[in-house]
């Protein structure tokens, strides 16, 4: 390297390494502008700037956003050990606070699991070396955040959401339980009931993106066996769940991984519904099948141990139900 080239670099100020990192992860320059809370126009001149530096296009832009080039990519790694650098001289020198300065996480996550991993989440101690976690719900455009760096991570059934991004096996979920009032009449049919005695009464069940959102597993059933089932009514709410449960004696069906704070609410009884029973809900359906759902690992904002760490939270979440109950 020529000293015209070694003072060109040493001419860069930390915001712009931090500006072409926070690019490199997210492909947008609108998530560096927000994350760094500068203006749009600031971080043009920035990407300028190291543009005319390293004598190179560094982001090429496409459909989804920016691509980096080839020198970008191998730019990329020291700058990020610098950049991480300063802000270990910066927590030094100043005493930053831990608790403000603590990274957060955003993992989006399917409903059906979402507070059953927020309680293993808490009580996870390994977790502290990663700092803050969000859970945000799955939606429809979450698969597109997690590309543009809006989130990080997705827990999700749907593998086709987006092209561009990485997907891992994380577990299936077979077992199903019943939810109902503590004194339904169905309990008194304990240790065994049946999907035809549940037919029987009004049948509820709370709308989740890719789990249910078109028909109730319980009416499916009634369909195929020809069984006629009471009713069966689609909430968009938690609370509006649980008030039917508790005053219109109706029934609802919820994964293995819910059922310990299910069984913890005021006035509901929870039971595992047995495995013939469960195979009969099934039919022809799979399983549910939950997968990791990420960006490829040049553009990750998360290490490979936190990465490992969070994995094997969530396994020990979906495998719960193989020995808790």
């Amino acid at each position: 390297m020529n000293n015209q080239a070694i003072k060109r670099i040493s001419d860069l100020d930390v915001f712009c390494l931090q500006v072409f990192k926070i690019i490199f992860q997210t492909g947008h320059a609108n998530a560096a502008a927000k994350e760094l809370n500068v203006s749009a126009p600031k971080i043009s001149r920035c990407l300028t700037t190291l543009r005319v530096t390293f004598d190179d296009q560094l982001f090429y832009r496409r459909q989804f956003g920016l691509k980096p080039t080839p020198l970008a990519e191998h730019l990329f790694e020291p700058i990020c050990r610098f950049c991480y650098s300063v802000a270990k001289i910066e927590q030094v020198a100043f005493e930053v606070s831990h608790h403000d300065s603590t990274p957060v996480l955003n993992i989006a996550v399917m409903p059906g699991i979402m507070a059953s991993l927020s309680l293993i989440l808490s009580n996870n101690y390994s977790l502290n070396r990663i700092g803050k976690i969000r859970l945000h719900p799955w939606k429809d455009d979450s698969a597109e955040l997690i590309h543009s760096g809006e989130l990080d991570l997705g827990v999700a059934l749907d593998t086709t959401c987006h092209h561009d991004l990485n997907f891992e096996h994380l577990g299936t979920l077979d077992s199903i339980y019943l939810a109902g009032n503590v004194r339904h009449p169905i309990w008194t049919r304990l240790p065994h009931f049946t999907l035809n005695e549940i037919c029987k009464y009004p049948s509820l069940y709370l709308e989740c993106k890719g789990l249910n959102d078109k028909m109730a597993p319980l009416e499916v059933y009634s369909h195929q066996s020809g069984i006629e089932l009471v009713s069966v009514e689609k909430v968009k709410g938690k609370e509006q769940w649980y008030s039917n449960l508790l005053t219109m004696e109706s029934l609802a069906f919820i994964p293995a991984v819910e059922a310990e704070i299910y069984k913890n609410m005021p006035g509901i009884h929870v039971e595992r519904l047995p495995e013939v029973e469960v195979k009969k809900l099934h039919g022809n359906m799979l399983p549910s099948k939950y997968y990791l759902i990420e960006k490829p690992v040049s553009h990750r904002r998360y290490t490979v141990e936190n990465r490992e760490i969070i994995i094997n939270t969530i396994k020990e979440l979906l495998a719960l139900h193989d020995y808790r109950y």
